[in-house]
């Protein structure tokens, strides 16, 4: 692989037998991106505050702020213990609650006897135990950011429950989406060495990616709907438990590696906690020297807690998802020994 990581490339749908999310849930609404389906739930049901995790993306949380969301933190983060904290909470009338399943390593939590709405964010594993049989009245999760789409957000209810009026698609997405379909094409060619300038498609994901941030809540574009209903989701969950394994012994050499609370979790990715920021950077930049491009998600403000704040600075995300196959892995592995 010429390079590990960063925006997906473009991957054609092949035949397979596995299930597509259409048939994990069949009765999900579909966005352009993972924050429209929560601006929808707070202006349709005329919330009046909304609860978030105080680790989490904070570009989203202002995308939600600018859209008319007023939110509250609550000290939320990986390694907290998130159901006590939930339950302490001092909710008020037209308060909502917003879950998250961290890089897909909770287990199954319940919602019985939180007296507000709850949200859940499956956006790091969809079709876990916990995304599969929860009891929350919403689920949301941001589809392009673990599957290779060019968008796409959903949003379903375990309960059965019912929006007013279903999304509707902007004319800016269209246009959104055919930009960032042809910049993974490109990186698809950049791959295969059949170009050589990045910029003909990094732009392309730069610029779209802002445009998120200001767009209105419009439904999913036409062309990525048909490949979602196409895209084989169990066979690509699958290959990146198995991408997963190739590598954890390698990086448990050099750092904690965060493991998911039991077997029908889907971690989102191999999720790394260094004993310093330091030693965070100084592998991070190793990596991207070798054309490795982890994640860090999130970082977070400096007024946040000491704890959020000390999580943000030594957590990196190595993507080891289905774009990848054992040999590429085997690959990484091998970079990651000459570090």
């Amino acid at each position: 692989m010429k390079e590990f990581g960063s925006d997906f490339h473009y991957l054609p749908i092949r035949e397979s037998r596995g299930r597509t999310i259409k048939d994990f849930f069949p009765d999900a609404l579909y966005y352009a991106c993972g924050r429209h389906p929560i601006i929808d739930l707070y202006k349709k049901n005329n919330w009046k505050r909304l609860w978030v995790p105080e680790y989490f993306c904070y570009d989203v949380l202002s995308s939600l702020e600018q859209n008319g969301v007023n939110w509250q933190s609550y000290r939320d983060y990986p390694l907290a213990n998130e159901s006590e904290i939930v339950r302490s909470l001092p909710f008020e009338e037209g308060d909502a609650l917003l879950r998250m399943n961290y890089f897909g390593l909770r287990s199954r939590r319940s919602n019985h006897g939180i007296p507000v709405p709850v949200v859940e964010d499956h956006t790091h594993d969809l079709i876990g135990d916990w995304a599969i049989n929860s009891d929350a009245d919403w689920c949301i999760a941001s589809l392009r950011k673990t599957l290779p789409l060019a968008e796409g957000g959903m949003l379903w209810s375990p309960k059965g429950l019912r929006l007013q009026e279903s999304p509707q698609i902007v004319s800016e997405n269209t246009d959104l989406a055919s930009s960032r379909w042809e910049a993974m094409r490109k990186k698809t060619l950049y791959l295969n060495d059949e170009i050589e300038d990045k910029s003909e498609f990094w732009s392309v994901f730069l610029s779209t990616e802002e445009q998120f941030d200001v767009m209105s809540v419009s439904s999913i574009d036409k062309e990525t709907l048909d490949y979602l209903s196409r895209f084989d989701v169990e066979q690509w969950y699958g290959r990146k438990k198995d991408n997963r394994e190739v590598l954890v012994e390698s990086f448990s050499k050099i750092s904690i590696v965060l493991e998911p609370e039991g077997p029908d979790c889907n971690p989102f990715s191999l999720t790394l906690l260094f004993d310093s920021e330091g030693a965070r950077n100084d592998f991070r930049k190793y990596l991207i020297n070798s054309c490795v491009y982890p994640a860090i998600l999130w970082n977070v403000p400096e007024n946040a807690s000491q704890e959020v704040n000390d999580f943000s600075k030594r957590i990196l995300s190595v993507h080891c998802d289905g774009r990848y196959n054992s040999n590429d892995m085997m690959q990484l592995r091998d970079i990651i020994a000459d570090s």
